[in-house]
């Protein structure tokens, strides 16, 4: 009897984002949030927020000053990175059961291999998400804040890591 077929999982992919996965990426965004940072966030952060990461919100912002990247795994949005200017990180989340694996690191690497992220970059960092930031080279940049509800830690890196300068994603 041969063995049980076992399924590959799906390649991911990195690419701009379309509008029609505008939904679900920002219900990914919306639920990673909810999950780990929002605990953190007092009330009128979380609903700033949540208005932030709208669908038609993210695709107004994406056809001005923003450019949106997604990670995709089959038919599914996996991670999603979202940048203001071509050098401010708006927002940077994947799903919990593929963190850990690069992605963000590869959302990162293919924006900036593309052009579409250019050091310096800044991010205003989640409290959690601090050392994430500061193992891809990122330094605080003055004390944390609260600022319009949303506590964060404005973050600079200065020059990209070499590693940027290639995707790492078709």
């Amino acid at each position: 009897m041969p063995p049980p077929a076992t399924s590959s999982p799906a390649p991911i992919s990195i690419q701009s984002l379309r509008p029609d996965e505008a939904d679900e990426a920002c219900a990914l965004a919306r639920a990673v949030f909810d999950r780990f940072i929002a605990p953190a966030q007092p009330e009128a952060g979380r609903q700033l927020f949540h208005r932030f990461a709208q669908p038609a919100a993210l695709l107004r912002r994406h056809s001005t000053r923003y450019a949106s990247w997604v990670a995709v795994a089959g038919p599914r949005v996996i991670g999603l990175l979202h940048i203001h200017a071509r050098n401010h990180l708006s927002l940077l989340f994947v799903a919990p059961e593929f963190q850990g694996r690069g992605i963000a690191r590869q959302l990162l690497c293919t924006a900036a291999a593309r052009g579409g992220l250019v050091a310096p970059v800044t991010v205003n960092a989640s409290p959690n998400a601090v050392s994430f930031y500061s193992r891809l080279g990122f330094a605080p940049e003055g004390p944390a804040l609260l600022k319009n509800g949303v506590h964060h830690q404005p973050m600079r890196l200065a020059a990209a890591p070499r590693d940027w300068a290639s995707p790492l994603a078709p």
